[in-house]
């Protein structure tokens, strides 16, 4: 059974919802990726998980509807620069809380990363940079023991040797048992050797949800002189193009082999008979999603 189970969900901020008609499913002890433009719902999504928003339709979180459940708010942590701290409050302040809120609560761990991102303790949060304000939302949710972490943008504010820090923090995290990341990411590029799956929010629904080995195997990319890839995909036949790309030396073709999973194989041998001058290979996942994406668009 997943962790999160959502069937026709719909959600958002009064009477207009954000997502609608929404259908996934998102297992535990994985880092799931949740990604798409600012305003698609992402933030929305990871309150409405949190219990935080009402909703409509189907949602399972924990085996239960999350809206002010406590069976799901006991063991869910919500961080990021949307979901602020009280201006007063310092970091041993909200320590001592978490301590009290929380029965796995780990203050070692909140100690050596308070040290590690270097944020002050006594400091009030009101006084803190923007850098150092979602450290500690960070901080705090890795030291909560929380089993599900939704982590909206978490490094917006870090430096780029904090935000190296922060991925080294989450593999850490992702050792630990019991612990389930979605995390609201644009920098694709920098996490996606820590992600197992990729949630993508489009125009107010779900453009793609799999893992990243099935995205490895349903996007590849062929580039070659005009005439030799187009012979080539005409031999083919099936796979859809995503992107195309006129490039000074010839053609630039990405291909969706979603509904032809061993296309992958026909794909290098018709390129090998076609022409010694075509060039097959694989896309990075930020290309895959983009490509994926654009087809919804």
């Amino acid at each position: 059974m997943p962790l999160i189970r959502a069937d026709s969900l719909n959600c958002g901020y009064g009477k207009q919802p954000v997502l609608h008609d929404v259908s996934f499913s998102l297992a535990a002890g994985l880092v799931h990726g949740l990604i798409g433009a600012n305003g698609t719902g992402k933030t929305t999504l990871l309150r409405t998980l949190a219990g935080q928003l009402q909703f409509s339709g189907e949602l399972v979180v924990f085996g239960v509807h999350p809206f002010d459940t406590p069976a799901v708010m006991d063991q869910t942590t919500l961080a990021g620069i949307d979901a602020p701290l009280p201006d007063g409050w310092s970091a041993r302040r909200l320590f001592a809380i978490g301590a009290a809120r929380h029965r796995r609560w780990d203050a070692a761990r909140a100690d050596d990363l308070l040290e590690r991102f270097g944020v002050p303790g006594p400091t009030s949060y009101n006084r803190l940079s923007r850098g150092q304000k979602s450290a500690l939302s960070i901080i705090y949710a890795c030291a909560s023991g929380a089993e599900l972490l939704l982590l909206d943008e978490p490094y917006l504010g870090l430096d780029v040797q904090k935000r190296a820090l922060f991925y080294e923090v989450l593999a850490e995290q992702m050792a630990r048992p019991d612990t389930t990341v979605v995390l609201s990411t644009h920098h694709l590029h920098e996490v996606e050797t820590l992600l197992d799956t990729v949630l993508y929010l489009d125009g107010g629904g779900v453009a793609m949800n799999g893992s990243i080995d099935e995205l490895a195997d349903a996007v590849i990319e062929v580039a070659g002189p005009t005439e030799d890839v187009d012979r080539m995909l005409g031999r083919l036949g099936t796979p859809l193009e995503l992107v195309r790309e006129e490039l000074s030396v010839g053609s630039r073709v990405v291909l969706d082999l979603r509904s032809s999973p061993a296309a992958a194989e026909s794909v290098y041998e018709t390129a090998s008979q076609v022409s010694g001058r075509i060039r097959v290979g694989e896309v990075t996942l930020e290309q895959a999603v983009l490509a994926l994406g654009g087809e919804r668009a």
